[in-house]
């Protein structure tokens, strides 16, 4: 199983209550939030890592393969198989940098990425759906349906879709780009993350993750506790 961690001083994996991984960059014009609508891009900023507690971690089918041979400029992810597709262009759907989100009529997101798109340096963050309710804070604990891709291998590395079932996990026992990117979205919401390395896994990451790769996140927020 991969499990999530933040980096202390030599950076320590954490895990999630019954799965792993988490967040990345924002676009558009950013909210107190850092949160945009999916219909702008926006740049983001930094933040910095909490120590991390260990919590239980899923593992989707996928483990960080190399994308397909570079003879399309894009390659889409399903998030439920983890079949990788070229793509000749993005799709029409939520934009954050060199990520292109499309959720199909099941509810499983598309991931579409750049080919040979450059690393984040900073964690940005979208609105695919905003949700309603009360809005996640750092103290909460969250019920999610989630997959984590790889930027730099445009492969799928965690996916509770693919597990067939949601995790639940304290927003403060995961990487820093979840704790930083994931306060202010409400229940019912889909957002996307894109995570630079070093708010993820950094040098050290867990199989299936490159070393300091970027990573993007989709989280569909089922409940707040």
């Amino acid at each position: 199983m991969i499990t999530l961690r933040t980096r202390t001083s030599s950076i320590a994996l954490a895990g999630l209550v019954a799965c792993a991984g988490l967040v990345l960059a924002a676009c558009g014009q950013q909210t107190d939030q850092r949160v945009v609508d999916s219909s702008t891009a926006a740049t983001q900023a930094p933040g910095t890592e909490a120590p991390a507690t260990q919590a239980p971690a899923t593992q989707a089918p996928a483990t960080g393969a190399a994308a397909p041979a570079a003879t399309s400029p894009y390659v889409t992810i399903n998030c439920a198989t983890g079949e990788q597709t070229p793509a000749d262009a993005a799709p029409e759907g939520t934009t954050v940098g060199p990520v292109t989100v499309v959720t199909g009529a099941d509810g499983v997101p598309m991931v579409t990425v750049q080919a040979g798109a450059a690393p984040a340096t900073e964690l940005a963050i979208a609105d695919v759906t905003t949700g309603s309710g009360p809005a996640v804070t750092a103290e909460n604990s969250l019920t999610v349906n989630y997959c984590g891709v790889g930027l730099g291998s445009a492969s799928l590395f965690d996916s509770s879709w693919a597990n067939g079932q949601p995790a639940t996990f304290p927003l403060n026992g995961v990487i820093a780009g979840w704790q930083q990117g994931m306060p202010g979205m409400m229940a019912g919401g889909e957002r996307v993350l894109v995570i630079p390395g070093e708010l993820a896994y950094g040098e050290n990451p867990p199989p299936g993750i490159l070393p300091n790769e970027t990573l993007v996140f989709v989280v569909d927020l089922a409940t707040i506790s």
